[in-house]
């Protein structure tokens, strides 16, 4: 491969690395809103309600009711996608599948026996 070649090549690699690097920060904050029962045993699983989550460098820490700043790892897709599976000391286990787009973060939470979805809005 001519030398100029590689430079165009070692550049183009660059940039592309840098755009998905400043894609997966836009998307650290705090996201604010309301979580919604899908599945579940009411007295157990809350109909709705106001729940919180920030992202900062794959940290997921989420607070509502019960939970205050439960943190977990957390990967983001470029395109703001996102499948995490969390086990915790006790051996829940919580699924999160979702999307984070135009600042708003979308999910299903399977946390059984309870299942709720996410519409949360960036502060």
């Amino acid at each position: 491969m001519p030398k100029g070649c590689r430079a165009v090549l070692v550049a183009l690699c660059l940039g592309v690395a840098a755009v998905a690097l400043a894609a997966g920060n836009s998307f650290d904050g705090e996201y604010v809103g309301n979580r919604v029962l899908t599945k579940g045993p009411t007295p157990q699983c809350p109909a709705e309600e106001t729940v919180s989550v920030t992202i900062h460098d794959g940290v997921l820490t989420f607070t509502n009711s019960a939970l205050h700043n439960y943190a977990m790892a957390f990967d983001l897709e470029p395109d703001g996608t996102f499948t995490e599976t969390h086990v915790d000391v006790g051996g829940d286990v919580v699924d999160i599948r979702g999307r984070i787009s135009g600042g708003v973060l979308e999910a299903d939470v399977d946390n059984p026996p309870c299942e709720h979805h996410w519409r949360l809005k960036k502060k």
